[in-house]
C-alpha cells in the first residue's frame, strides 16, 4: 500500500507544468474596419471588433439616427480598408504604410 501526501502530489504536478517564462502569452487581436466619407474621402475613424467606434479626430464621426456620418461634411461613411492588429497602435496599418 502506497501513501502519497499532499506535498508529494503537488511536487509531482509541478514538474509537468511549464516554467512561468515558457508559458505562451495570449495575443490580443483587434479586427478593425476603416470608416471613410463618401463625398470628401476623409478617413473619419475606425470600427474595432465590430462594436467600438473610434474617430480619428474629436468630432470626426457623428450619429444621425443610428447612422454614422462624417464630422466634417455630414456625408455618408462607407467601409474602407480592414485588417487585424495586435495593439491599438497597429490599427490602420496595412503592410508597412499607414492608411
Amino acid at each position: 500500500m502506497s501513501v502519497m501526501t499532499m506535498r508529494a502530489s503537488l511536487a509531482k504536478a509541478q514538474t509537468h507544468a511549464l516554467p512561468p517564462t515558457e508559458q505562451p502569452q495570449p495575443r490580443v487581436r483587434i479586427s478593425w474596419l476603416e470608416l471613410t466619407c463618401l463625398p470628401c474621402g476623409e478617413v473619419a475613424g475606425y470600427l474595432e471588433d465590430q462594436r467600438i467606434v473610434r474617430p480619428v479626430f474629436p468630432g470626426g464621426i457623428r450619429l444621425e439616427g443610428n447612422r454614422p456620418r462624417c464630422g466634417r461634411c455630414s456625408g455618408l461613411l462607407l467601409a474602407g480598408n480592414r485588417g487585424v492588429a495586435t495593439s491599438r497602435d497597429g490599427i490602420g496599418w496595412i503592410g508597412a504604410e499607414r492608411r
